[in-house]
């Protein structure tokens, strides 16, 4: 038996999406195979460091084991599959490399009460799918509010209280 809660190993299905407004927006990392898929509600900034740190391994991986990263032959569909029904909120993911198989292995865990046990869902996707992966996050997580240059919180529409400015009443406009 796996130890994990969730164990797709492989995932032919692997995407984030965001639903509401920019500002208002929740994260939903869904992951799965066939029609089995398991959706988690995530924060922008976990997203962000998911897709960063992926193209961070596979670029060492192409260096270590001198393994070009490879693209995907065809479109992949990165939509959310509806329902979105989160199981639970992520609370840690890691990131490793299976070299006998050449596949990239997420691992994510549930953010729980303290002295509660966490779920733990293990997905394992082609390098092609990872890369193709990392860029889609990127791009969603990068559709949101703008961020101000002067102290980096995200903008609203009609501006925001910048302590970048010291007190001082002018706003930025992008």
């Amino acid at each position: 038996m796996s130890d994990f809660n969730y164990d797709f190993d492989p995932a032919d299905h692997m995407t984030i999406g965001a639903i509401g407004q920019p500002g208002q927006r929740t994260f939903y990392f869904q992951a799965g195979r066939g029609i089995e898929f398991v959706s988690m509600i995530c924060e922008k900034e976990q997203m962000r460091a998911l897709g960063e740190g992926l193209l961070s391994l596979l670029d060492q991986i192409s260096d270590a084991y001198s393994r070009a990263i490879p693209q995907l032959d065809e479109g992949i569909d990165f939509a959310l599959i509806e329902p979105v029904i989160p199981t639970w909120r992520i609370a840690q993911m890691g990131v490793g490399f299976d070299e006998e198989s050449d596949r990239i292995v997420v691992i994510v865990q549930e953010m729980v009460e303290e002295g509660d046990e966490p779920e733990i869902g293990r997905f394992t996707v082609p390098r092609a799918l990872a890369n193709a992966f990392a860029y889609h996050t990127l791009n969603v997580v990068e559709a949101g509010r703008p961020i101000c240059p002067f102290c980096g919180e995200p903008m609203d529409p009609d501006g925001h209280f910048c302590p970048g400015s010291n007190g001082h009443g002018k706003t930025y406009v992008q």
